[in-house]
């Protein structure tokens, strides 16, 4: 059954891979020029609705809202709830697109969020503040850094 699934997963892949444009692009790694294929974003766009991405963004904003108060009153409870339910609601599938089609940086930042949001949760597991306040710092560092990459300003 594997023998046969194998196959069949990495063919998807493949044809996934190819429906993405890509573009040639020069890196250099260890000093040395590296010919790379790249994903071409047209316009640097996202996501296929602005407005359906910016409603999903507003709910990670209210449960990061929410997080914050949970931390403030020490709800140690709160807190596990809030960072979970970020760490289940991802950017990446807000953009309804496909990850061949998305900026690696994107994808590596949406990877960073959910795996802070899973710091936030075990820090409030331990009930240590100082450690809760440095894993919620580097969360909330993980979305500034998207963005001002990525958001427009309005």
């Amino acid at each position: 059954m594997i023998m046969v699934l194998v196959p069949l997963f990495m063919l998807s892949r493949e044809n996934d891979k190819e429906k993405a444009e890509k573009t040639k692009e020069e890196v250099i790694i260890d000093e040395e020029p590296v010919i790379m294929e790249v994903p071409d974003i047209v316009e640097n766009i996202l996501y296929e609705s602005a407005s359906k991405f910016r409603m999903h963004m507003k709910s990670l904003e209210e449960y990061d809202d929410a997080l914050a108060v949970s931390i403030e009153s020490q709800n140690w409870d709160d807190i596990s709830k809030y960072a979970m339910l970020l760490k289940n609601t991802s950017p990446l599938i807000f953009t309804d697109k496909r990850k061949v089609e998305l900026p690696k940086e994107f994808i590596m930042l949406d990877t960073f969020f959910h795996f802070q949001s899973l710091a936030v949760v075990e820090a409030s597991k331990s009930r240590e503040m100082v450690r809760l306040n440095i894993e919620y710092e580097k969360l909330q560092q993980t979305c500034n850094d998207c963005h001002e990459k990525y958001k427009k300003k309005e």
